[in-house]
């Protein structure tokens, strides 16, 4: 499995790259600096921690579909529980699931 430091880097990872979709609205279309920087900041630094994971030797066939499954669900519930929008549960349980088949398919031989 993973070790803490890779669980941590993932998190953080995401983390980054979820603030960095939330500035999207921000940025008015790349127009407004402050907004579009962070933006950029957040996802950068979030795929330098996601090379990191993988030069830790974790499969780049896991930790991406990993990574790429939890951020629709992150800023989904980001959304829900602070800016008011609305998801079904029906959204969040297939995304969720997604993110565990993911996590079986990648130790699949």
């Amino acid at each position: 499995m993973f070790s803490p430091s890779v669980i941590i880097l993932l998190l953080v990872s995401t983390a980054t790259q979820v603030a960095g979709a939330l500035l999207i609205p921000a940025t008015k279309g790349l127009t407004a600096l402050w907004p579009t920087i962070g933006m950029f900041l957040g996802f950068g630094v979030g795929i330098g921690l996601l090379a990191r994971v993988v030069a830790t030797g974790v499969n780049l066939s896991v930790a991406i579909p990993l990574v790429a499954s939890t951020l629709p669900l992150s800023s989904i519930l980001f959304g829900v529980a602070f800016l008011g929008e609305s998801a079904s549960a029906l959204k969040i349980a297939l995304l969720v699931s997604a993110c565990g088949l993911v996590l079986v398919a990648g130790y699949m031989r």
